[in-house]
């Protein structure tokens, strides 16, 4: 939020719409990574619970050699087609996209450590590199936007920095807590331990990656004015808000549930104390903002008097994107519980949204009742599918 604050604070309205459509293109490739965290964070605590702790090496190196086959080229393909995603985000130039394909390859072995540490429930560790993340990406920003150029670059390139930064803290703690090489000949058996689990989690948090990040990318795309692109990011970012508050709990939550597809009482007691945190959060932040929409306008880009236009549309949005907030806390119980019922209904959902802004783009309030559309039937979905998995397990 204070990263936000300072580039809305000191961006133009069609710069933060620039900063804000990369990084919200970024998070639709990167949300989907951290499928490669629920993934080791997954069996690293079914390997704990069979003592086979000589196997999480192992499994570390099987996925960062496959981060490196598919992060390198991404990177290549940004360098080299930098200048047609310029035009076709309507950039002044190609300094945003190549930005933004370095911050992906600095952040994208994060998720192995961090799956790691999160499996081990060494949540403080897994914590202080999101922190020092967060702390370098707004001490470098504040610095380049006040001293170098107020522009989106400068944001982009204080997020590279970020990112290399939390990867490299991650790491240590990584190594911190598997100092031991593997015993013996012990490996694990990479069909069970990774392929299908990944790539059910992995479409579950793309279709949700969809939902949550899509939107300013499409209205980067679909709206050619600077001003009402910059002003759509501006409102998304507050109800983004929202939701990043609450996500953390299904980061606590996602090891202690974690099970071969049978549930236990624990995990029902578990399950429902996250949701009602992650109610009590969402529904309060978005009466808040419904209130007094003027506060969050005011705090993150200093304008003390938004057209009634903005605040309806803080307004909409902030109720648009809340249901996410418990969509992400009820995908990440069924993706801990072994069951992935919920990908077909997402995968609906997500290419509902985007068909829907493709044929119905007139205007904003067009794209956020879709997306208020989409984000009401992913919940409804994934409560159905939820708790009739209840109904048989309990």
């Amino acid at each position: 939020m204070l990263f936000q604050m300072v580039m809305g604070w000191n961006l133009s309205k069609a710069e933060f719409g620039v900063l804000s459509s990369m990084l919200g293109l970024m998070m639709v490739i990167v949300g989907p990574m951290t499928a490669i965290s629920n993934t080791l964070m997954h069996y690293t605590a079914n390997l704990l619970q069979e003592g086979r702790t000589g196997s999480i090496r192992f499994l570390v190196r099987l996925w960062l050699n496959r981060i490196l086959l598919i992060s390198l080229p991404l990177l290549f393909l940004a360098i080299i087609f930098r200048n047609p995603l310029a035009s076709f985000f309507h950039l002044s130039g190609p300094w945003p996209v190549i930005l933004i394909g370095i911050a992906f390859f600095a952040s994208a072995f994060s998720p192995v450590f961090s799956g790691v540490l999160q499996g081990m429930q060494k949540f403080t560790l897994v914590g202080l590199p999101s922190l020092a993340t967060g702390l370098v990406r707004l001490l470098i920003g504040g610095v380049l936007v006040l001293c170098v150029a107020p522009l989106a670059p400068s944001g982009l390139a204080a997020h590279a920095l970020a990112a290399l930064a939390g990867t490299a803290l991650v790491f240590c703690f990584y190594r911190t807590q598997n100092p031991s090489p593997p015993p013996g000949n012990e490996r694990p058996l990479s069909a069970e331990y990774s392929d299908s689990y990944f790539w059910a989690t992995l479409a579950a948090l793309l279709c949700y990656s969809i939902l949550m990040n899509m939107d300013v990318v499409l209205v980067k795309h679909y709206f050619s004015n600077q001003d009402t692109a910059g002003g759509y990011a501006r409102a998304s970012m507050i109800g983004k808000t929202l939701i990043f508050l609450a996500q953390p709990i299904a980061g606590a939550m996602f090891p202690k549930v974690v099970s071969r597809g049978h549930m236990a009482g624990e995990h029902a007691f578990t399950f429902f104390k996250a949701i009602m945190l992650s109610a009590l959060i969402v529904a309060g932040g978005a009466l808040f903002c419904t209130l007094f929409p003027q506060v969050p306008i005011l705090i993150l880009f200093r304008d003390n008097a938004p057209t009634p236009e903005m605040i309806a549309l803080v307004r909409f949005i902030c109720w648009a994107m809340a249901p996410l907030g418990l969509v992400f806390i009820l995908m990440n119980f069924e993706l801990a519980q072994h069951r992935m019922a919920c990908v077909v209904p997402l995968a609906i959902c997500a290419a509902g949204f985007i068909g829907g802004v493709v044929l119905f783009h007139g205007s904003l309030w067009q794209v956020v009742s879709v997306l208020l559309a989409a984000s009401m039937a992913s919940l409804a979905a994934l409560i159905i599918i939820s708790f009739r998995s209840f109904r048989y397990d309990i």
